[in-house]
Formats: structure tokens, C-alpha cells, sequence
């Protein structure tokens, strides 16, 4: 019964595919033109460049994972927006299926299973493999480099640890927000055993094999701008991402206004130091400068930082994706709440402007969402209470991704641990449940 499930959920899954192509469904998102840009000049320049015309200038922006990936599928014969859509959604079924197979050792085959279900019908594994986005690739190497951490603690084999290591490390080179991982799963490991010389010199293996995979990316960085580094995505969110959307709560400037006031800022901020070092600045230069701009502007407002980063990780937790996937197949499955228009009321307004701007079915899933959140705060009692060194690998991997998505709140962010934070919830779940049946003996109940 349950792969006769599974098999019309895949049939469901082509079905929705073939219908995203016959109705020519939207793949474009606000990243998506970087990405083709960059595989169009590795193919006709061989230059790694986001330039739309030459002379082309180096970019430091984005990691090359994704554009090699669309330049792959280019020589391929696959190049269209629709091959590449077809090849990420078997890419996303293979994901599933690879979770499915070496998460049964660690977490048992009834988990397995029902977190092959839970990613063969959330609302994201259905959007986000149709977007020209680096998050279908992403996926595998966030599961897989989690997991095999998981089979090198069970199985006590340092093979597992480099396995995983080069793994995240390519998946570095997808998404850079990846990198301080590694860092967070070094610590745990090493404080579950902190007097072992063994584990100690496992988790080193696991952070040098990781720098070794990515520095041929480092290196060509460190030659062509004189710096060591992996990219330049943080200053664009702080200053075009995280300024405009504090600005929101103190000067009630809408979004897209402080977006342009300050580039406009950062703008000025790079003529002025041109003007005193009297040469243009470099991109890496410019990058530092958006930085400083940004981190200088947030600091005038630490309260109302945290409580705008509080309300984006909120939202990525509850982010149900019925917008992109709406976006994406162009079927009326929810609507766009009022609630960005409404700057100048409260916090509850806004959340009632919401919620009233919402279909029926994503009212169903934002409840759904709102449950595994509940649960999955009630998993990392159940886990912290466990002392299991990959159950809190797990846990902690779940609440860096979701803290990393910020004041932006996007649950692309919260994408590559989808599966991982429901099977939280899982825990949460059952500990609730033995948690009431252990109250249930201790009191007479109907008496």
C-alpha cells in the first residue's frame, strides 16, 4: 500500500510537470537571470562573468556550483528552461529517494518512510525544481553530508566523515551558506566525546578535507582580487535586504523605497572613497564598502534588528510556498495577503491582513506548517534531553539554516532541511504522546 502511494504521488509529480510545460509555466525568479548569465559566458567566453555584453568583469558574487551545473545541461542538449526544469525535478525524486535509503540505518524504516511522503508533497519540492534556482541542486549535498555524518557515528568509520566532508564542501560551492556548518558539526562532535584524540582528529579531517574541496574556488579568488574568500552574497543581503526591511519597522519606508535609498547610500559612500584613494574601487572593494555602509546603518537600531530578524525566521518557519508554486504552474492556489502594504499598523493588524488574504488551502497548510513548527520546538526538548550526538547535528543544522534566512524570512532558506525538520516534529510528536501516556498512568483518569 505504501509505494502504490508513493507511485501515484510520482505520477502526480509528472502530471503537474507536464502541465507547468504545455501552459509555458513561469521558471524565472529575481536570481535566476545571474545564474544564465554566468553559464552563458562560461560556454561562449570560458569566463566565470555575470556581464551581459563585454568587456566582461569578473564576478565575486556567486559560487560556481549552480552555473557549471546549467552549463552541463547546455553541452547535454539540455539547455532550455524546460530541460532543465525536467532534469531538477529528477534531481528532486532522486534527492527523495537517496534520503529514503541512508536515512533508514539511523532513523528506522518507519521515519524513512514517512519522510519520503512528507517530501513528495510539500508545497517547495513541487515550486522550487521548476525555478532556474540553485536550490534543486543544493539539496543532495545538505542531505547526504548530514546523513553520512549520521552513518560515521553509527557505524564508527572515518570513511563516513570523508564521504560527507567533500560533499558539503560541493555544496558549498552551490549555496555559501553552507560554509560555518561544518564548524557547528565539528564543535558537537567533538564535545560528545571531548576526551577522545580520535574524534578530535575526525573533526579536523572533516573541516580540511572541506577546505580542500573548496579552495581551487578560493584560490581563483585570492589570484584574481588579491583576498581570500568564497563570495559576495552577505553585503547584498545586509545592505539591499536586511537596512530596507528594519527601515519598514522604524521609518515606516516601504521595502523596495529603502532598497533604493540605500544603494544610493552605498552609491555615495564608494564615488567618496574613490575620490580620496583617487582610483576606482574593485568589486571586492565595493562589496566591502556595501558592507560597512549596512553594518553601520544596523547598528543604530539593535532592538529593532533583532526584532525584524525574529520576525523573518517566524516566517520561514511558517512560509508554506504556495506563492511560488502559484508563481510557477499559474493556478490560483492562494492569494497575496495585504499585509506588506499595511507599514503603519501593528503587529497583529498585520497578521490578520494576512491571514485574510490567504485561500482556503494555504490556511490548511500555513495550520500544517504551524504544527511542525509546535512540534519541532517540542523535538528539540525531546532531542536536547536525548544526548544523541546526530540527533543534535540534526537539530542544530535545522535552527542554523532558519536562523540564517534573517530578516528576509525566505523558506528557501529553510529548503535543504526540509525533510530534516519535520522528522524534528516527528520526535516532537512522539515525545508529547509518551510524555501524556506516562501522565495517564500516574493519574485516574475518570475518576
Amino acid at each position: 500500500m505504501y509505494f502504490i502511494l508513493v507511485a501515484l504521488l510520482l505520477v502526480f509529480r509528472i502530471a503537474l510537470f507536464v502541465y507547468f510545460v504545455v501552459t509555458e509555466g513561469q521558471y524565472l525568479a529575481l536570481d535566476s537571470a545571474g545564474y544564465i548569465n554566468l553559464a552563458t559566458n562560461l560556454i561562449d567566453y570560458q569566463t566565470f562573468s555575470s556581464s551581459l555584453q563585454p568587456p566582461l568583469e569578473i564576478d565575486f558574487f556567486r559560487t560556481p556550483g549552480y552555473p557549471f551545473f546549467l552549463v552541463l545541461l547546455k553541452y547535454l542538449g539540455c539547455g532550455s528552461p524546460y530541460w532543465i526544469g525536467f532534469w531538477q525535478e529528477l534531481l528532486y525524486c532522486f534527492s527523495a529517494w537517496l534520503f529514503y535509503h541512508y536515512s533508514q540505518p539511523l532513523f528506522g524504516k518507519k521515519i524513512a518512510r514517512v519522510g519520503l511522503l512528507f517530501l513528495l508533497i510539500e508545497p517547495g519540492g513541487f515550486a522550487y525544481p521548476k525555478f532556474i534556482l540553485s536550490e534543486t541542486l543544493f539539496i543532495p549535498f545538505v542531505t547526504l553530508g548530514l546523513l553520512f555524518i549520521g552513518h560515521y557515528l553509527k557505524y564508527k568509520n572515518w570513511k563516513y566523515i570523508v564521504i560527507s566532508a567533500f560533499i558539503m564542501g560541493l555544496g558549498i560551492l552551490v549555496r555559501p551558506v553552507l560554509l560555518y556548518l561544518p564548524v557547528v558539526i565539528s564543535f558537537i562532535l567533538i564535545i560528545f566525546d571531548f576526551h577522545s584524540r580520535q574524534r578530535w582528529l575526525h573533526s579536523m579531517l572533516l573541516l580540511l578535507i572541506i577546505t580542500l574541496t573548496i579552495s581551487p574556488w578560493l584560490v581563483r579568488n585570492l589570484q584574481s582580487s588579491g583576498k581570500i574568500f568564497i563570495s559576495g552574497q552577505q553585503s547584498n543581503l545586509l545592505a539591499n535586504y536586511h537596512v530596507p526591511y528594519v527601515w519598514e519597522l522604524v521609518k515606516e519606508i516601504p521595502f523596495r523605497k529603502g532598497q533604493k535609498i540605500i544603494a544610493n547610500k552605498v552609491h555615495a559612500a564608494i564615488k567618496k572613497q574613490e575620490q580620496t584613494q583617487d582610483h576606482l574601487l574593485t568589486q571586492i572593494e565595493r562589496y566591502k564598502v556595501q558592507q560597512d555602509v549596512a553594518v553601520k546603518e544596523l547598528a543604530k537600531y539593535p532592538v529593532e534588528y533583532t526584532e525584524r530578524w525574529v520576525i523573518g525566521v517566524i516566517k520561514a518557519i511558517l512560509e508554506v510556498n504556495l506563492i511560488k508554486l502559484n508563481y510557477v504552474i499559474k493556478v490560483p492556489l492562494n492569494k497575496v495577503g495585504a499585509v506588506e502594504a499595511n507599514i503603519g499598523v501593528n503587529f497583529y493588524n498585520k497578521v490578520w491582513d494576512y491571514l485574510n488574504g490567504q485561500s482556503g488551502l494555504a490556511l490548511v497548510f500555513l495550520a500544517f506548517r504551524g504544527l511542525i513548527a509546535i512540534f519541532s520546538l517540542l523535538g528539540a526538548f525531546a532531542i536536547y534531553r536525548s544526548k544523541d550526538c546526530f540527533l543534535w547535528i540534526i537539530m542544530l543544522s535545522n535552527f542554523y539554516f532558519i536562523f540564517s534566512a534573517g530578516p528576509v524570512g525566505s523558506a528557501r532558506f529553510r529548503l535543504p532541511i526540509e525533510v530534516f525538520w519535520f522528522i524534528q516534529a516527528y520526535y516532537g510528536f512522539f515525545w508529547i504522546c509518551s510524555f501524556w501516556e506516562s501522565q495517564k498512568k500516574r493519574i485516574p483518569i475518570g475518576k
